[in-house]
């Protein structure tokens, strides 16, 4: 055997074995039943979070809620699991966005758009959830007038006014808010400003900036309840809170100076009314002790005059008893009171010998 048969014999046995068909066509069909097993036990376990419920849905109707956990499903696109978040209180911002939540917080809003101070990535944020499909280089007006139609309102006396609120809410009824609306998110907000912009233009501009804030927000959340319980959407309003209500930028110092004359003339009236509570009350406290006691002067006077009659009438009867003895007795009493008040005094004996009179006895000169 020369070299070349040996390069000949050596080129025939690396030639691999050819493996027949039927092989072929075996480990084909154990390969992908094998990849169909795979698929199938990975589409067939599903995990619920804590905060959720998971709505299991078989060729795209609803079937069945789960629990939070680990559960198991039909595999391969028969049913379907969707985790909601039903212990989670979701937030809608009107009028602003949160650009940086924490304690070094980042806004958007009102008078961030009116200055001119937002900034451009922020207002991307802002076009991106709203949904608006416009060019990059119309991004940041769409995103200013997607704000600006949240937050200016009109009142009920015409007036405008920039009004920043938050709606919190919770999913009640997972297989409500998954089927009976299309975008529950979208439904939310829109409902939401149909009713704050209906309490805001029923309403006048004090009401909506200063005095009917928390009446609006009571209002708000109980509207908003009542009109997605009405389109069934399986979702349970926890609080409607107004951030801000203001004027607008241009005009806003103007009016604070209209309100600080407001606040001053309020407190003016309150401290007139506080010095009337004081003054009022006592005056009205002194005169009332003084006609008490003018009638209690008055009452123990005719007690007392009542008294003296009872006593002199008492005193008539025994008088009138005897006469004799009361006028002997009225002569002595008014005798002792006269005498002492006489100077000089002389005795003349009434009825004396040939009416003479006596020798003048110098009493005082005795006393003396």
């Amino acid at each position: 055997m020369d070299m070349r048969d040996l390069l000949e014999q050596m080129r025939q046995n690396r030639r691999p074995a050819r493996i027949p068909p039927i092989k072929m066509g075996r480990y084909a069909a154990v390969i992908v039943v094998l990849i169909l097993a795979a698929a199938a036990v990975k589409t067939s376990i599903y995990t619920v979070p804590t905060d959720s419920e998971g709505v299991i849905q078989r060729f795209g109707l609803y079937h069945r809620t789960t629990e939070p956990g680990i559960h198991l499903k039909l595999p391969l696109g028969i049913e379907t699991a969707t985790a909601v978040p039903v212990k989670k209180v979701q937030k809608e911002e009107f009028g602003f966005r949160t650009i940086r939540a924490g304690v070094d917080s980042a806004y958007v809003g009102a008078e961030e758009i009116e200055s001119g101070r937002a900034p451009r990535d922020a207002l991307m944020t802002v076009l991106s959830e709203s949904g608006e499909k416009v060019s990059s280089a119309n991004a940041g007006a769409a995103a200013r007038e997607v704000l600006r139609g949240e937050y200016i309102m009109l009142t009920g006396d015409l007036n405008i006014v920039d009004v920043e609120w938050i709606v919190q809410y919770k999913v009640r009824d997972s297989r409500e808010y998954l089927f009976n609306v299309r975008v529950p998110r979208y439904t939310i907000r829109d409902a939401a400003q149909a009713v704050m912009r209906q309490l805001i233009g029923n309403g006048s501009v004090d009401e909506a900036i200063t005095i009917g804030r928390i009446e609006y927000e009571i209002a708000a959340k109980e509207s908003l309840q009542a009109l997605l319980d009405e389109y069934e959407a399986g979702v349970h309003i926890v609080a409607v809170k107004l951030q801000s209500s203001n004027p607008p930028l241009k005009v806003r110092p103007t009016f604070n100076e209209v309100n600080r004359s407001l606040q001053q003339k309020e407190q003016r009236i309150n401290e007139a009314m506080k010095d009337y509570n004081e003054v009022i009350p006592k005056t009205r406290g002194e005169a009332k002790k003084l006609v008490e006691t003018a009638r209690g002067y008055a009452a123990e006077r005719v007690n007392r005059a009542q008294g003296d009659i009872a006593r002199f009438e008492s005193v008539y009867a025994e008088y009138r008893k005897a006469p004799q003895v009361t006028r002997q007795r009225m002569y002595l009493e008014t005798m002792s009171k006269l005498l002492p008040q006489i100077q000089e005094k002389w005795i003349i004996e009434q009825g004396g010998a040939d009416g003479g009179i006596l020798m003048k006895l110098d009493l005082d000169a005795a006393q003396k």
